[in-house]
């Protein structure tokens, strides 16, 4: 489904996620997303359809240029993951409006050197309650493929129920052709 804009409001563009904060994307990050996507590409190739070259100044250009006006729009809201002294970008995450009017998908990667620290959880608990704040959200998704145990552990922890499994073909390397959709209605 393609994206619409639908929502008329748009969450904060700073969010406090426990251990991070969540911080809109904006092209001044390029340099540091560059080196935080290429640092984790052997972790994240498996999952990622994007992460299969190295990320470059164009690329991550080119991704945040879209993210600003798919923000401006109402389709998409990026943020980058930050240790909150220091903004260094551990990982990245936004709400998608690609579901239908009142719905939104959550999507999520962490850095390499972050993981098995919560913030994934964070992050998506944070998004899950900024999302709700719309009032023309009704319905949240996180979708993962069935292999990805650890991203499908995220909506477990945090009340989502396990929807669907999909027929869904392979985009990365990692990926079974099954996707796993949960749901968290309002």
């Amino acid at each position: 489904m393609s994206e619409e804009a639908w929502a008329t409001q748009a969450p904060s563009e700073e969010l406090p996620a426990g251990p991070a904060v969540l911080v809109r994307t904006a092209i001044g990050d390029t340099d540091a997303l560059v080196a935080t996507v290429n640092a984790s590409l052997d972790h994240l190739r498996p999952w990622m359809p994007w992460a299969q070259v190295p990320a470059t100044t164009e690329s991550i250009g080119t991704f945040l240029a879209g993210a600003n006006a798919a923000w401006e729009a109402g389709t998409e809201f990026q943020y980058l993951m930050a240790e909150p002294d220091t903004r260094s970008i551990v990982g990245c995450c936004g709400l998608h409006a690609r579901l239908g009017v009142g719905a939104l998908e959550i999507g999520y990667w962490v850095h390499v050197d972050h993981l098995r620290r919560g913030l994934a959880s964070s992050a998506a608990r944070a998004l899950t309650e900024a999302a709700f704040g719309i009032d023309a959200v009704t319905r949240l998704e996180i979708h993962c493929d069935a292999a990805n145990t650890a991203s499908a552990g995220v909506p477990r922890r945090l009340g989502y129920r396990l929807d669907r499994v999909e027929a869904h073909p392979p985009s990365a390397p990692g990926e079974t052709g099954r996707l796993v959709i949960w749901v968290l209605e309002r």
